[in-house]
């Protein structure tokens, strides 16, 4: 059956190579589409954690808003030293991210104010491969880093100084002078027109409290751990008012988009699959029709209905393989190439305002969604093969040997 079923197959060229080419562009299309979401959704969690998030937080419990924690924690050292213990921990930092107002001879403006351990913090985000001009915090204590759109609204340049107000611990209004010691433009509206960076002791000190931050951030080895990292820190920090988040806790936006995506995924790929579906279902029913004659003639010198309706997916089998090899070689090869050189999507100015993210996605396969694709464009073609050849299984020989 299976030799007759491939020469079958290839008995008329012209439509197994239409079915071979509807299935197997069909199944390269799902498989880009499945890259694609994919890879916007995976570096747009990197810019996010890498930016500014981290992959995990130890931070108060009770603050209003989990992404700018206002409330301190008084003695984080306990937290610190379990980040210490965690072998999953690449690195971690203490932070105080606080409200302020940035003043300069000509302008004062409010912007969030960023105090972190510069050493540690180059390697839990990336904010210091964007300076343009001067460096990132290190050798000055009194040094701060701010966006190209604050420094031109507030009018300073590179060496000149600001002053740094913030709510002292007291309720009294903490300033102190810093010096403009680097520039970064991200092309985030939200880094480079409202963030500002200093060192982690001059902000303690400006604020009165010493040994005091309001969150440590860190950064895992692996970021698919960082919800179980999370609950095994919460685990030992116990039923107090420090607890531990997961990125995906405190960047649910990104969260939210992608289930949007998802779902928009999910919609076009049922669609492709009924356009698959159809054509090779309008393709089988030309085929049953332009051989019917043959069935006749195969009842009539023995056949049974069921050895026909076999035949007839033996030969869709045949066809949902080499369609299904044809799509996933053209696939593979499509998400290589654009993996290497990248895809222009203006998706970066959709997302500037919140954090740096540029245009070109750079797309990686996702081998799970691609099996599914796979199997189910290979199902779609059994399945459509169905209806014809239950109907062929239904003739009656002598009708079919007198169609003409």
């Amino acid at each position: 059956m299976l030799r007759l079923a491939w020469r079958n197959v290839w008995r008329n060229g012209r439509r197994s190579m239409i079915n071979v080419a509807s299935m197997g562009f069909g199944l390269a299309a799902i498989m880009f589409g499945q890259s694609m979401m994919r890879s916007l959704q995976y570096q747009l969690i990197e810019k996010a954690t890498g930016s500014f998030t981290g992959h995990v937080r130890i931070q108060r419990r009770d603050v209003d808003e989990p992404k700018f924690p206002d409330k301190f924690m008084e003695n984080p050292e306990p937290a610190a030293k379990l980040l210490d213990a965690d072998p999953r921990v690449q690195v971690w930092g203490r932070r105080i991210q606080l409200t302020g107002l940035v003043s300069a001879p000509k302008m004062s403006l409010g912007a969030l104010i960023c105090a972190v351990e510069p050493d540690k913090e180059r390697r839990i985000t990336n904010m210091s491969t964007y300076i343009k001009e001067g460096t990132y915090l290190g050798d000055n204590p009194k040094g701060v880093v701010m966006g190209r759109k604050i420094a031109n609204r507030l009018d300073v340049r590179l060496g000149e100084k600001v002053v740094l107000m913030a709510q002292a611990a007291d309720g009294s209004m903490g300033a102190d002078v810093f010096r403009v010691v680097g520039i970064h433009e991200t092309g985030s509206e939200s880094f480079d027109g409202q963030m500002v960076w200093i060192p982690l002791k001059a902000m303690q000190e400006l604020l009165g409290r010493p040994g005091q931050v309001n969150q440590l951030a860190a950064k895992l080895k692996d970021i698919d751990q960082a919800q179980a990292v999370a609950a095994d820190l919460n685990t030992k920090l116990g039923p107090g008012n420090i607890g531990a988040l997961s990125w995906n806790q405190i960047d649910k936006e990104i969260i939210g988009i992608e289930a949007f995506q998802d779902g928009l995924l999910t919609i076009v790929l049922g669609v492709v699959f009924a356009i698959v579906a159809l054509g090779i279902l309008n393709t089988q029913l030309m085929s049953l029709f332009e051989r019917v004659r043959e069935f006749g003639v195969l009842m009539a010198i023995g056949a049974r209905p069921r050895w026909i309706v076999r035949l007839l997916i033996v030969e869709s089998a045949l066809l949902g393989l080499v369609g299904t090899a044809l799509g996933l070689t053209l696939g593979a090869a499509l998400i290589a190439h654009y993996g290497r050189a990248g895809l222009y999507l203006p998706v970066g100015a959709a997302f500037k305002y919140f954090l740096p993210f540029p245009s070109i996605i750079y797309l990686r396969p996702s081998w799970g969604m691609h099996a599914f694709a796979c199997a189910t464009v290979f199902a779609v073609t059994l399945l459509a093969t169905l209806p014809p050849a239950l109907r062929a299984g239904r003739l009656k020989p002598a009708e079919a040997l007198r169609h003409v």
